[in-house]
């Protein structure tokens, strides 16, 4: 990173926080902007280096590929199994995505 600016602003910081569902008080994101710069200044030093410093990969036998065969499923008991409450059939779980409001 050839600037000292910080690459992470603090209004990215919270965003990041609210995505990732973490309370981050106000007076601690001047410190993780400037975690969070760090961290991206360092991606941008392993992306500058060229992919033919890392030579060829290694010679060998392919991941060996599984047949595609069909085979039943647990189809409804992995649904109970998986999903402890059920409504209509289907699995219910807590929302995950934006806040709810």
């Amino acid at each position: 990173m050839t600037s000292d600016r910080p690459v992470v602003t603090p209004a990215v910081a919270r965003k990041v926080a609210e995505l990732a569902r973490l309370r981050l008080p106000e007076e601690d994101l001047v410190l993780w902007s400037a975690q969070l710069s760090r961290i991206v200044a360092y991606i941008d030093q392993l992306a500058a280096i060229p992919e033919e410093s890392f030579g060829a990969a290694p010679a060998g036998p392919a991941t060996p590929v599984r047949a595609d065969d069909p085979r039943p499923g647990l189809g409804e008991q992995a649904l109970e199994a998986n999903a402890p409450r059920q409504l209509h059939g289907y699995g219910v779980v807590p929302r995950v995505v934006g806040s709810g409001s």
